[in-house]
């Protein structure tokens, strides 16, 4: 599109986005860019690669990794590490059933516990100790999905219907450091804050997320149980109403016993509600509401777990299956402090370096950026002056125009204020001019375009489309930031941003005046920038906003882990 054209600025004369309460529902486009694989950097070096080590905080050789994890969930939420199931304990074990071993004098194995009982001890052995179980998995942890993987994949990084921060139990690496689980099993709870459900109430919801689950049992002895391996990893879900007394989430508890061997008396079948390996999976359980009922209050139990594998969920949603969900979570607003035990080296501590690819010193970033597009999208670097772009010895190549990365490669490159930019998850796009002048003398200013696919709008009602991104924008005179839209009769702007304060995380919703009878549209974002910041946009929808009453809160995002057997202490 040409953007000499006649405009239409939102809000009348004031170039800022439309301010509005409720936010785009009912999506017909949405877009995190997370489906994208970036390649290697190019001037964006570091000196060494991480090396990784599971040790002791104190240890002088050893510095922290940024942003890994946190143990403070979305408001409301909590942990509980002193777990003990509502109650619902079976300390002894007295209600299982002996396993014996076929020896002459026959010998008591394990005992097969009631899925969905905690048998040995409640919540978490060792918790507050330094030196004894690895602090980022003492119970349940939020963490970053590829920090999670990086400490030791297993599968782990299969997780791929996650992103960005995740909660996780894990207690094959709670167990690496010291006495670990202390010969106890691990019990932790992990609750939601109250979600109204006051319009719902004697209706059936629909509980979503998606999960990521290994199983093992019956391997790791409790000393409280005379060392009889009796752990058996197990999840289990439970509702309370208006604080009321928890009630499990009908199908929601899976256990791991696979079964017993034929050198075993008795021989058991697999547990009527074992669920083996399943690393990436999308789960959803009916909800049923009693009449009356105001709030609910979900909680994920991680049970009886010796050093066994974990349990981790992302994307939480609740909603009545049709409609846009009445609440969801991500746990992107989750800010990541720094890691306690899982530590870099200070012999391989990241040495950034801004130099040209064929610099001996210095070597490729993995998993970093791409120049590549999400199909149907295209960039236009067209009115960037030739000389700057595509010579890796001027201008920084990985920010020539509209680049996609994630946030920790944006970091990395020396951008920490998007680090703040907690509403972009995975990979986002980003204009950046101050990193682009970095190598050599690139011509000023850089301008670069994006835009989306053409996108059908045939029936839709006059002036009731939307377009909702997530933004984040820092400020310098000569920068400008724009959106247009064109329905075939050239391009009208929405936004534009020219000495418009920093705001490094927020949503930006604008009106996109589709008119009667439109068939198609185009969107574009273009920035214009000589040495300055930058521009991140994600989680890019175009929709309707539904009616207020009809929903409790709008969830948006819903979008935006092989080893055959791990290692053993």
């Amino acid at each position: 599109m040409k953007r000499h054209l006649a405009t239409l600025a939102c809000l009348g004369a004031l170039a800022v986005p439309c301010s509005v309460q409720a936010q785009v529902a009912n999506a017909i486009f949405s877009e995190n860019f997370d489906s994208l694989v970036r390649g290697p950097s190019v001037n964006e070096r570091q000196k060494v690669s991480f090396a990784q080590f599971t040790i002791d905080a104190s240890d002088p050789n050893s510095s922290p990794r940024p942003n890994a994890f946190t143990k403070t969930g979305p408001a409301g939420w909590s942990i509980d590490n002193n777990f003990d199931n509502f109650g619902n304990v079976d300390l002894t074990n007295s209600l299982g059933t002996d396993v014996f071993s076929l020896d002459a004098v026959p010998v008591l194995l394990y005992r097969v516990g009631v899925p969905g009982l905690v048998v040995g001890n409640t919540g978490v052995p060792s918790q507050g100790s330094a030196a004894d179980g690895v602090d980022e998995w003492e119970g349940w942890s939020f963490a970053n999905k590829d920090f999670w993987a990086s400490v030791d994949d297993q599968q782990r990084s299969s997780f791929t219907n996650a992103s960005g921060t995740i909660a996780v139990a894990d207690s094959d690496e709670y167990d690496d450091l010291g006495a670990g689980r202390a010969g106890g099993y691990m019990n932790s709870g992990l609750s939601t804050g109250d979600i109204s459900v006051a319009a719902q109430a004697g209706s059936t919801l629909k509980l979503s997320f998606d999960s990521s689950w290994r199983a093992e049992a019956y391997d790791d002895g409790n000393t409280a149980l005379g060392d009889r391996p009796d752990n058996n990893q197990t999840a289990i879900v439970w509702a309370s109403f208006d604080g009321g007394a928890p009630v499990f989430v009908d199908g929601s508890l899976w256990d791991s016993f696979a079964g017993t061997g034929a050198n075993t008396n008795p021989v058991l079948d697999p547990s009527l509600t074992y669920k083996g390996d399943n690393v990436n999976e999308h789960i959803s359980y009916d909800v049923p509401v009693p009449t009356g009922a105001s709030t609910v209050k979900f909680t994920f139990g991680y049970l009886n777990a010796g050093n066994d594998w974990w349990w981790a969920i992302d994307n939480l949603a609740l909603g009545d299956g049709v409609n846009a969900p009445v609440w969801s979570e991500d746990f992107e607003s989750v800010t990541l402090g720094p890691s306690v035990n899982e530590r870099i080296a200070n012999v391989a501590t990241v040495q950034r370096f801004t130099r040209v690819n064929t610099d001996t010193d210095a070597e490729p970033r993995p998993d970093s950026f791409t120049h590549t597009a999400p199909a149907g999208w295209t960039v236009d670097n067209s009115q960037t002056a030739a000389a700057s772009l595509g010579d890796n010895n001027i201008g920084v190549f990985e920010w020539e125009g509209w680049s996609f990365t994630n946030r920790e490669f944006s970091v990395f490159a020396s951008q920490g204020d998007l680090g703040s930019f907690s509403k972009g998850n995975g990979n986002y796009a980003i204009a950046d001019s101050d990193e682009f002048d970095d190598l050599g003398s690139p011509a000023r200013p850089l301008i670069t375009s994006l835009a989306m696919p053409t996108i059908d709008v045939t029936g839709a009602a006059a002036n009731s489309l939307k377009l909702q991104f997530d933004s984040s924008w820092k400020q310098e005179d000569g920068q400008i930031a724009q959106v247009f839209v064109d329905y075939g009769s050239g391009p009208i702007e929405l936004l534009k941003w020219d000495s418009r304060a920093t705001n490094l995380d927020e949503t930006v919703v604008l009106d996109l005046m589709n008119p009667a009878g439109a068939t198609s549209m185009n969107i574009e974002f273009t920035y214009q920038g000589g040495n300055n910041w930058f521009w991140a946009i994600d989680n890019v929808r175009v929709g309707t906003v539904p009616e207020p009453s009809t929903i409790g809160l709008v969830g948006l995002g819903m979008v935006g882990l092989a080893f055959a057997r791990r290692r053993r202490r």
